[in-house]
């Protein structure tokens, strides 16, 4: 599936992973990126900057659903490849057993990271519900997605809700991405299961991880 991977860790690293730096070339593909090296890791968010009651995750066996909004078109059932670009990891909970959430920064460049964000916006309209397989299994699941609202972010943002039914699996993952393209940079920000009211939360969360970017770049 393009960009839509179901993963069912079992651990989760106690920090951060996170490259080192990002160089002059790869960072300003269309001039998008000041020069000098872009470290994504400092663009990370940590839990001083999130609401109270998040922490870094550190174990448990919740299934979460990663890699959405890493491609330009989700709905082919194709892995779009973007070349080798520099990417950073974030994970967090709020209490057991959650909810939890995600976030990841790619150095894809600002045409890559627009058409990202595109291709979020297009993509409920385009596959609202689909069946795909679970990568590094023969588990299938399906997955519903449905447009959100989100406010605007960097130089493009767009949302999605979704849910996703693991076939022969009594259990349903909902959460609610918001995806922004920020000078050369794919951003997204990814909450599981949480209540539907905390859209409001999320939304803080996507502009404080824009925010700490800009710092960073």
């Amino acid at each position: 599936m393009a960009g839509l991977a179901l993963a069912v860790p079992t651990t989760f690293s106690a920090a951060p992973a996170a490259s080192a730096a990002v160089s002059d070339a790869a960072a300003t593909e269309a001039g998008g990126l000041r020069p000098g090296p872009i470290r994504l890791q400092d663009g990370l968010l940590s839990a001083s900057d999130l609401p109270r009651g998040y922490s870094p995750a550190i174990g448990g066996t919740m299934a979460a659903v990663s890699d959405l909004g890493a491609d330009s078109n989700i709905c082919d059932h194709q892995v779009s490849s973007h070349g080798h670009v520099a990417t950073a990891q974030a994970t967090f909970i709020h209490g057991i057993p959650g909810p939890m959430l995600f976030e990841t920064l790619s150095a894809t460049g600002p045409r890559t990271a627009r058409a990202i964000v595109a291709g979020i916006a297009a993509a409920p309209r385009l596959c609202k519900s689909f069946n795909d397989g679970v990568p590094g299994s023969a588990m299938r699941a399906r997955l519903t997605i449905s447009p959100l609202r989100v406010p605007r972010l960097g130089d493009a943002s767009a949302g999605l809700s979704f849910m996703v039914r693991p076939a022969g699996v009594n259990m349903t993952i909902q959460g609610r991405l918001i995806s922004v393209a920020r000078r050369g940079v794919a951003v997204t920000i990814l909450l599981v299961n949480s209540p539907q009211g905390n859209q409001r939360e999320l939304n803080l969360i996507a502009a404080t991880a824009i925010r700490k970017l800009d710092r960073a770049s």
